[in-house]
């Protein structure tokens, strides 16, 4: 039982982030949530390029590549 009430708080969460953000709307009125569309091409870039370093900083920090 304590999961269904876990997943329900974190999807909840999750629509405020993404309301808070900008890509959604909800409407206290009518209980609507509205997910505004979202550029995919855009996203899948910038998450190379976050992914990219964050792997390049843990190679640095490990110690990878040195003999």
């Amino acid at each position: 039982m304590w999961t269904v009430r876990l997943a329900t708080y974190l999807a909840c969460l999750g629509a405020s982030a993404l309301a808070l953000s900008g890509y959604a709307d909800f409407d206290s009125a009518t209980g609507t949530f509205d997910l505004h569309p979202i550029d995919l091409y855009g996203a899948i870039g910038a998450t190379g390029g976050v992914v990219s370093s964050a792997l390049a900083s843990l190679a640095l920090w490990r110690g990878w590549g040195r003999k």
